[in-house]
């Protein structure tokens, strides 16, 4: 949890970061506000002030920002992530720049330290109360004391005609030695807090699993390393964080026993699930190690057709066995697909993320499902998800495939689009432009037949099971094609991009509940072809 970062759905973070901030404006309001009223008081019995009227000016300036941030961020409202970031900013700067100014019309030398030593407790203070990065704290740090060394120049300016600037270069240098020294203070201070709160965080319990690290985040959840407490395996750990109610509940429960249904060596497996001490639901999954289909090609191009039909195939194994059961997929795309190497062998294929599966044989569990809203990724979405999507069956999912293993070939999708109705009308009317057009180069054309039949509009023109595709496949000139060594090769001179994520989501897409098709469709702006 950081501010200016903090996910925009995370209303639990937002609220905390809010009342912290709150609890800071209190706390310097609270502070200012009694030297304010003492030094008042002090002047009026003593009829000799201490504080000009511009000093006094300041001064109330100052207070009067954090009280307004107070209660700004006591409104039941709670503001987005960029609105935080910004109000911790601005108000920061501009109480230690009225304790600056403050500082410039009071006496010399007193006036330049009240003002050093009230710009520290505000700085250190914050530190202490807001959670922030070490070097966001150390760039506000620095902005907040940097009024005292101008102010403390502009008297030595000053005093140059005086005849007397000895003074003026000594409050000069006290000033940006303990400017430097405040922010050094403030910075190590906001990183030893910082650090604490992610060390409590991801020293979290949850059952017999202990959270090590933040890994990445899926449907509906957030997915962390985690180990076994007895087993010591390396096991991830999705926890749910799609508000709370009892339906997100129920929907995060049953993407977990949908899921565990399937033993499929393609598909992600469930160790366990649960409920946290809050309430969150939660379960716990193989950890993979290697990189999703997307990032494969992000990261290498285009792969040879041998390759391809190898990475179908175990993908169509995972799909039979979810279909043979009544389940279909939803949401089978490049970034769904997991490619690693499992107990000595290479090129391993695992399908993830089932949070959008539905029962196509089980009518009752349909209102879970959420089968009258679109759901998916536009890029990859089958033209009946579209304008029938309570009727979808197993053959919406080979589509997916057959556009993933279009983007395999190609390094594109087959179609782009620029709106949510333009891709859409790509899907519904649009010719794909073969692979071997799209990417310049030969890719066999019994591969690009089989490819290019997935992708019939009419779902009766496409291979009508997921084995039926696989016996397409293998029958392709290059099947078998791809050997365990060139995999073992590939991988081990190839080192893949760093990833230990099994979960949805992807650089151009997102990760998005079903339903959000236009904040999707707002990602998918790529190049059109």
């Amino acid at each position: 949890m950081r501010l200016g970062s903090v996910p925009a759905n995370s209303q639990q973070e937002l609220r905390f970061l809010q009342d912290r901030l709150g609890l800071c404006g209190q706390i310097i309001f609270a502070i200012s506000g009694m030297f304010l009223a003492v030094v008042g008081v002090l002047d009026y019995l003593l009829e000799a002030p201490r504080m000009t009227l511009a000093a006094r000016g300041a001064h109330l300036a100052s207070t009067l920002v954090a009280f307004g941030l107070w209660r700004v961020c006591r409104s039941r409202r709670v503001l987005s992530g960029g609105a935080l970031a910004a109000l911790d900013r601005g108000v920061t700067l501009c109480v230690c720049a009225g304790y600056a100014a403050m500082g410039y019309a009071l006496p010399q030398p007193w006036g330049t330290y009240t003002a050093l030593l009230a710009i520290v407790h505000v700085t250190v203070g914050r530190a202490v109360i807001v959670p922030s990065t070490a070097v966001r704290t150390s760039w506000l740090a620095l902005g907040s004391f940097a009024g005292v060394p101008i102010a403390a120049l502009g008297m030595l300016m000053v005093a140059r005609g005086s005849g007397e600037p000895q003074l003026s270069w000594q409050i000069l240098v006290d000033a940006v030695l303990w400017s430097v020294a405040g922010s050094a203070l403030a910075t190590v201070t906001s990183k030893v807090i910082y650090g604490l709160h992610e060390t409590a965080a991801l020293a979290r319990q949850l059952g017999q699993y202990t959270l090590e690290q933040k890994i990445g985040a899926g449907s509906m959840g957030e997915i962390f390393r985690a180990r076994h407490a007895m087993l010591r395996r390396p096991t991830a750990i999705k926890v749910m964080t799609d508000g709370g109610s009892e339906t997100a509940l129920r929907r995060f429960e049953k993407e977990v026993q949908l899921t565990a249904r399937l033993t499929h060596p393609n598909t992600i497996s469930i160790y366990d699930y649960g409920r946290t001490p809050d309430g969150r639901f939660y379960y716990a999954m193989e950890l993979l190690e290697g990189m999703t289909l997307e990032q494969l090609v992000l990261h290498a191009g285009p792969q040879p057709a041998a390759r391809v039909i190898h990475i179908l195939v175990q993908i169509c194994g995972a799909l039979r066995e979810a279909h043979g059961v009544g389940l279909i997929h939803r949401d089978i795309k490049p970034a769904n697909v997991f490619l690693c190497s499992r107990g000595g062998n290479f090129d391993v294929v695992k399908v993830l993320d089932f949070g959008l599966v539905r029962e196509f044989n089980n009518p009752s569990n349909v209102s879970l499902s959420n089968v009258d809203a679109i759901a998916g990724t536009p890029l990859y979405l089958s033209p009946e998800a579209i304008l029938t999507p309570a009727r979808v069956d197993a053959r919406a999912d080979i589509y997916a495939l057959g556009a993933v293993g279009y983007y395999l070939l190609s390094g594109e999708p087959p179609f782009a689009g620029r709106t949510l109705a333009e891709l859409c009308g790509h899907h519904l009317h649009s010719i794909p432009v073969p692979p071997s057009q799209r990417a310049g180069r030969e890719v066999p054309e019994d591969l690009e037949r089989v490819v290019l039949s997935c992708l019939a509009k009419d779902a009766a023109a496409r291979p009508q099971s997921a084995q039926a595709l696989a016996e397409a496949l293998r029958r392709c000139r290059d099947a078998g094609g791809w050997t365990e060594e060139q995999a073992e090769h590939w991988w081990r001179d190839t080192p893949p991009a760093p990833s230990r994520v099994p979960s949805s989501g992807s650089a151009t897409e997102g990760a998005l509940n079903c339903g959000d098709l236009e904040e999707r469709c707002a990602l998918t702006r790529r190049a059109a072809p």
